[in-house]
């Protein structure tokens, strides 16, 4: 029977902070790009299909914005910032609506 090889001494698993990629720039335009380009060609195929199916001119143009539109709403989706919760300013307060902390330019006294 095979026997698995021993583990290296020193080696450390790889953490979570490291496995997880955040996208740059460049991925995120090129991302936006796609989804508006890809809404806007299916939908206005299946618009032009339609038109000449049925012998209409008016159904790739509304294919056209309809695929516009929904490549923009899932853009905003995907994209936007979360909506933090409401009543919930984000910041550390103490009784009294005081800041628990001082804040000074020297720092923490």
């Amino acid at each position: 029977m095979a026997e698995d090889p021993p583990a290296r001494r020193g080696a450390r698993p790889p953490s979570e902070a490291t496995t997880e990629r955040r996208p740059s720039g460049a991925d995120v335009g090129w991302g936006i790009t796609g989804t508006m380009l890809s809404g806007i060609i299916v939908w206005g195929g299946v618009g032009l299909a339609l038109d000449r199916w049925l012998g209409t001119k008016f159904f790739a143009l509304i294919g056209v914005i309809l695929g516009l539109s929904v490549a923009i709403y899932i853009v905003i989706m995907k994209y936007a910032p979360p909506v933090p919760p409401v009543g919930r300013t984000g910041r550390a307060t103490a009784s009294g609506g005081r800041r628990s902390r001082p804040r000074t330019q020297k720092g923490q006294r």
